[in-house]
């Protein structure tokens, strides 16, 4: 039983992205904007690649620091 508690804890969260075919750019999809969700169009902030949303489940988004200005 032990064993098995410490496995559920080592679980990692698990979340849908987006991830630039172009530059690689991970976009969380909570973070998409409405027009990117009701046209299934995103464009990069990265690189201003624009096509499809590619929905990808990967382990863990890395997160952005916050700025000073934030």
């Amino acid at each position: 039983m032990t064993a098995h508690a410490s496995d559920s804890r080592e679980r990692q969260h698990r979340e849908s992205v987006h991830v630039c075919p172009n530059c690689g750019l991970i976009i969380n999809l909570a973070e998409l904007d409405l027009r990117a969700i009701t046209t299934g169009i995103v464009s990069c902030p990265n690189c201003d690649w624009s096509g499809q949303i590619e929905i990808q489940i990967i382990d863990q988004v890395p997160r952005k620091k916050p700025t000073s200005a934030e």
